[in-house]
């Protein structure tokens, strides 16, 4: 992020929605970064590998951008653009590629740090993670039912209300429950044991700038 924005980046959403709004666009990167992690493990948790993760991400902040003058504060910015979100994913699982073929698998750079962390704390032995574990620990909470692992990602992880989670999967508060109690069943032992559930599906750093360049791309070209 721009030095210049960084103390601004304290100010209140609300604050700054007003900003872009008045015509200061440059500050949307301060919610494009405030809200990459989010969007990032909804996506993942659809079952979208990294390189389509950040495609939806892109397509829900240029999306948010562009409706911006329709968010009423009815609900938090985060609530708003997670909704944005998750109708992204779902349109592109009915009827994008994925409802098709298997994507391709990760294209990380070999340098990108892992997914996975171990929790502070942990015995000095297990400092040191092997990627392959790191990928397997990964792999056992994609083996959870769809229905299962959004509610696990919105609720555990992200730390929505149990209607604020409803709404947005448009379930009922009841159904978050027994998919979220369900969920937890499903886990592994050892996975829980060993990680905190914020740790997972990180969306590290190193990505966050391409993220925000391509999406002022995208709203440049719009006022051209």
């Amino acid at each position: 992020m721009d030095n210049s924005l960084a103390h601004i980046g304290l100010s209140s959403e609300a604050d700054i929605i007003r900003r872009v709004l008045e015509g200061e666009t440059a500050l949307f990167e301060i919610l494009i970064r405030r809200h990459n992690p989010v969007l990032y493990k909804i996506a993942r948790s659809n079952g979208f590998n990294h390189a389509d993760a950040q495609d939806l991400m892109q397509d829900t902040h240029v999306a948010a951008f562009q409706q911006l003058a329709q968010f009423g504060h009815r609900a938090a910015y985060k609530t708003w653009i997670s909704k944005i979100m998750v109708n992204k994913c779902l349109y592109k699982l009915r009827y994008g590629y994925f409802r098709y073929e298997v994507p391709d698998g990760e294209r990380i750079s070999e340098e990108a740090v892992p997914a996975l962390t171990l929790q502070s704390g942990t015995a000095t032995e297990k400092t040191v993670l092997n990627k392959e574990l790191s990928r397997a620990l990964e792999f056992s909470l994609q083996q959870i039912p769809l229905s299962y692992r959004c509610v696990f990602i919105l609720r555990e992880v992200e730390g929505f209300s149990v209607a604020e989670t409803a709404e947005l999967l448009e379930i009922s508060t009841v159904n978050v429950k027994v998919r979220l109690n369900r969920a937890k069943t499903l886990l592994q032992k050892q996975l829980e044991q060993l990680y905190t559930s914020s740790e997972l599906y990180e969306f590290n750093l190193v990505y966050c700038d391409v993220v925000v360049h391509k999406v002022f791309e995208r709203i440049n070209r719009s006022f051209q």
